[in-house]
């Protein structure tokens, strides 16, 4: 049995827990912009979390691990590289661990039933399923992971490989106090061989539009003109992918 949504509750929560913490509470900010993926990666687990509160891992951010906290009170934890955000999301009920996935370290061992890891697996400069593996072993057996990551085949990419521009970060190791743009982005094929070689099963990957304004006013007037071709779902910006841990 799925969890019933309250879009009226996500929508008072989402701007007063979230915005105001990560990136601020403006039009132009990165929350504001994205606020519907959010939408859709919640509203995706809704469907496949039972009704009970359950362990959740957020890797990356912590937002979406706040958000399971506040609707459900799931039993949330949030792990990533930086600390600057753990102490607001402990003062908020989150649990919080650092954790490097470039290093073999294993901090979580078997104990999550779902997995949230959008928007990170295309800055790390490791093969997917190294980090996806790893991932694996912090679930719970029939464990679920939730993913989100650009699709390469997407409008921008095409377009900058037409102008002859570079849109990767340069593949490099994360230094001490640097920082990776997107340093690989996947196709469907690309990310499903990943996710099976990691040790999943039962993969789905979708392509999926999560509608937000470009920054670049340019891009945006582009992506305005070109929205009639997200029709076809190989050139949607985003892929969304589910999986079983065994």
């Amino acid at each position: 049995m799925a969890r019933a949504w309250d879009a009226k509750k996500f929508n008072s929560i989402y701007p007063e827990f979230v915005c105001p913490h990560f990136g601020g509470s403006g039009p132009a900010d990165y929350c504001s912009r994205y606020r519907s993926r959010y939408k859709r990666l919640i509203k995706r687990f809704c469907d496949l979390a039972s009704p009970a509160p359950i362990d959740v891992l957020d890797v990356g951010g912590g937002q979406l691990a706040l958000l399971c906290k506040k609707l459900w009170n799931d039993r949330a934890c949030a792990a990533d590289l930086g600390r600057r955000l753990f102490p607001y999301l402990e003062s908020q009920g989150v649990e919080t661990v650092q954790w490097n996935l470039c290093e073999p370290e294993q901090p979580l061992v078997a104990r999550f039933d779902v997995i949230f890891f959008s928007e990170v697996i295309e800055h790390l400069p490791l093969p997917g399923h190294i980090v996806l593996e790893r991932l694996r072993r912090a679930l719970k057996p029939n464990g679920i992971i939730i993913c989100s990551t650009p699709n390469f085949f997407r409008l921008h990419n095409l377009v900058y490989m037409a102008l002859g521009m570079r849109f990767h970060d340069y593949f490099r190791m994360l230094e001490d106090k640097g920082y990776l743009g997107h340093v690989i982005e996947y196709s469907r094929d690309h990310l499903q061989w990943q996710f099976e070689k990691a040790g999943f099963k039962d993969c789905r990957i979708e392509y999926s539009q999560m509608h937000h304004a470009p920054n670049n006013p340019v891009f945006r007037i582009m992506s305005w003109i070109g929205y009639p071709l997200f029709v076809i779902p190989h050139f949607r910006d985003n892929l969304l992918a589910i999986a079983r841990a065994p």
